[in-house]
């Protein structure tokens, strides 16, 4: 039998600064371009414990956190909570996230929003045609770390990576949209 709730059992304790940080990008953004962003994947701008799958809480696996209202841009908030990791760093993604932007393009376009505790800095990655032709082509391996005790799954991608953009570039497109 699989355990849905297992892995937000592990992060449990993390999902208000979870929520505060979702929260706090899509305010940002608003204001930085004037467009309303609202939150729309599971469990997203709470700490609201919800139980099963997200299929069978009217979502797929991976759905992104926000949307932006009158489009088909959706934004994955993401990146360390803690301040210790530094900006030179690789980015991680779970494999889920990736697979879902994947599979809902080209109608659904899927930006990571990375945000870095330790400095405020955010970076985004657009999960493009060229990020798969990337990812196709091995320059995102699959790592593994343990985080609280536990073994966790991530592709890697080098902070200096050619899909790994300043969160201007981002900003720029909510304002042409």
């Amino acid at each position: 039998m699989t355990d849905y709730d297992y892995w937000k059992k592990q992060y449990q304790d993390s999902w208000g600064k979870s929520s505060e940080r979702e929260t706090e990008i899509a305010a940002q953004l608003s204001q930085a371009t004037g467009r309303e962003i609202r939150t729309v994947g599971l469990g997203a701008g709470s700490a609201e414990f919800l139980t099963g799958s997200a299929a069978q809480q009217g979502h797929t696996k991976g759905d992104a956190d926000l949307n932006v209202v009158g489009t088909n841009i959706y934004l994955e908030v993401t990146g360390p909570l803690v301040t210790s990791v530094v900006e030179s760093a690789p980015l991680w993604i779970r494999p889920d996230k990736v697979q879902n932007a994947r599979q809902k393009a080209p109608a659904q376009e899927t930006w990571v929003v990375h945000h870095l505790p330790r400095n405020g800095l955010v970076r985004v990655v657009h999960l493009s045609g060229e990020f798969f032709a990337a990812l196709d082509a091995g320059e995102f391996p699959i790592v593994t770390p343990r985080i609280r005790g536990v073994t966790e799954r991530y592709h890697e991608i080098a902070a200096g990576h050619r899909c790994v953009k300043a969160y201007d570039a981002l900003i720029e497109r909510l304002r042409r949209a």
